[in-house]
């Protein structure tokens, strides 16, 4: 593991991140990463959009929207 990462294990790293905490070393690494890349960073700004987006969609359970 070098300590810069390549864009398919920043992408790997932001997906995970969605369902664990990344360790101090990861989150470094991939800031880094971001520092110098472009598209990653665009990528990271995508996923957090939709994770922001999905935590907004929380059924209605006063009015019985149970749909989701």
């Amino acid at each position: 593991m070098s300590l810069k990462p390549t864009c398919k294990e920043v992408h790997q790293l932001t997906s995970e991140s969605m369902d664990r905490e990344l360790t101090l070393v990861e989150r470094t690494r991939v800031r880094m990463h971001l520092l110098v890349c472009n598209a990653c960073r665009n990528f990271t700004e995508q996923m957090d959009l939709l994770r922001k987006a999905m935590r907004r969609m929380v059924p209605d359970k006063e009015n019985g929207d149970d749909s989701l």
